[in-house]
């Protein structure tokens, strides 16, 4: 599925960023890119975690609900792209490399959740 790799790497860039601004070192390792952003995503939710006080109350189990969460969004986004791609694709003269998708993250503190549009 070439659009949930695709997300995984604009996910992948957001991490970097949020790394780079907050001085939090991004890990890479000899696995592979996908163990890569899983590993620094659940050290990327911790740190939120422990960042906001509106989170006090939440261990760090809700790190890896917050990660399942993700790559659900990212998923559905996914399918959500493919179907509608090829029906632009069909319909319209353009071609698929022309169809562009950013997405953007943000955090509720409140929930500890990563929302994805």
């Amino acid at each position: 599925m070439p659009y949930l790799e695709q997300f995984m790497q604009q996910w992948k860039a957001y991490l970097l960023s949020e790394f780079t601004v907050y001085g939090l070192d991004y890990n890479e390792t000899d696995s592979s890119e996908d163990f890569d952003i899983k590993t620094n995503s659940l050290v990327y939710f911790g740190w939120l975690r422990r960042t906001f006080q509106s989170t006090n109350n939440m261990d760090k189990s809700r790190d890896d609900v917050v990660w399942i969460m993700l790559e659900r969004q990212l998923r559905e986004l996914a399918k959500k792209a493919e179907k509608g791609s090829a029906n632009l694709v069909s319909k319209m003269c353009f071609d698929e490399r022309q169809i562009q998708i950013i997405l953007n993250f943000s955090y509720d503190d409140e929930q500890h959740i990563i929302y994805v549009s």
